[in-house]
């Protein structure tokens, strides 16, 4: 459809670069915009031949009685998918107007199909986000969400995984992230978009391991660029009625992020997600507890013993410091808090008041 905004838009640009009276008519005849102002909204004759025949006229002396409440000048289509959407006037004399004219009716063209293409990407958006919204808060599938779901350009097939990324802060690449969308998954069965401030989703739909593993690629790539981005992703579930579960299970996976320099997965988080309440009291006053008398670079050993998975010679590496000078830190934090970690059920422990500090 053109619209009166983009007709105006049109002349205006057209008008800057010819010097020339430019009229944007409707198909019904109408003209929507024009350099003349006396002339928006009066009906075009030679508009409404153009319309109907898909065929450029020619206006001049000869003929001009045929067309009234026009003037000299060359009239076009302005097509799009076989379908005239309006007219496109030069006013003016038509053998001064001839070198110019295709190259008019080709600029007014690809304006108008940016224009549409861009509200449909827009549309697609808005649709996709009302779409995933839907499902992963548990809404009944009635004829109206079913109707959206059927405008995919894919069908929701099992399994199905969920992603969610977010921004620790507001920065010009949140623009770069929907562009980004569009490039990895240009064509493949993907919802994504913008959820939530500073976070985005994408939902896979029947995506096969080897397709996985390239987007987690890119993604990390991705997160290389952007040290603030964090990446957590949820359970792969069957059904459509599971998805809820798949999104908490993200949401989760999102919340204990920074514990992963890299993509966090529900089931490494799994067990802290089971206290809900990490901001209770409870929970302030054990982290305390356990933690109370170390300082921060026993904090520091510690946190990188747990990443280094309780080994001693790669966590030395990690610290640049000799395994003597680790293990004697180690057996000072055993003193400090009463708990060892290099003992299982300890190192628990103080792994647990780690996370929730």
């Amino acid at each position: 459809m053109l619209t009166k905004k983009l007709a105006e838009e049109i002349v205006h640009q057209t008008m800057l670069r010819l010097r020339r009276n430019i009229n944007v008519i409707s198909p019904t005849g109408v003209i929507l915009a024009s350099g003349d102002k006396m002339r928006v909204e009066n009906i075009h004759e030679g508009a409404l031949y153009v319309a109907k025949t898909k065929e450029t006229l020619i206006i001049n002396e000869a003929n001009i009685d045929a067309f009234p409440n026009t003037k000299p000048g060359i009239n076009m289509p302005i097509m799009y998918q076989d379908e005239v959407l309006g007219v496109i006037g030069i006013t003016g004399d038509s053998e001064e107007l001839l070198e110019i004219a295709n190259l008019v009716q080709l600029t007014t063209e690809m304006m108008t199909h940016q224009a549409i293409v861009e509200s449909m990407s827009e549309w697609q958006r808005k649709n996709n986000d009302y779409i995933f919204e839907a499902l992963v808060h548990g809404s009944k599938i009635d004829a109206a969400l079913q109707e959206r779901i059927q405008k995919l350009p894919f069908t929701l097939e099992a399994p199905y995984q969920i992603i969610l990324l977010s921004l620790a802060e507001a920065s010009s690449a949140e623009n770069s992230l929907p562009l980004f969308f569009e490039d990895l998954f240009y064509k493949q069965p993907v919802l994504a978009g913008h959820s939530q401030l500073h976070e985005y989703y994408i939902l896979l739909t029947n995506y096969d391991e080897q397709k996985l593993q390239q987007m987690m690629k890119a993604l990390r790539k991705k997160k290389h660029k952007l040290p603030s981005l964090q990446i957590g992703v949820g359970p792969t579930v069957a059904t459509i009625a599971q998805l809820p579960h798949c999104y908490n299970g993200a949401k989760t996976a999102l919340e204990f992020a920074f514990i992963h320099k890299e993509i966090t997965y529900f089931e490494d988080v799994e067990l802290f997600s089971l206290f809900k309440k990490r901001d209770s009291e409870e929970v302030q006053a054990f982290q305390h507890r356990v933690l109370k008398n170390m300082n921060a670079k026993q904090l520091e050993t510690l946190q990188t013993f747990f990443d280094c998975n309780l080994q001693l010679k790669l966590c030395a590496q990690r610290l640049n410091i000799h395994r003597h000078t680790l293990t004697y830190r180690l057996n000072k934090i055993r003193e400090l808090t009463g708990y060892d970690p290099q003992y299982f059920e300890d190192a628990v422990i103080l792994k647990m008041a780690c996370t929730f500090r």
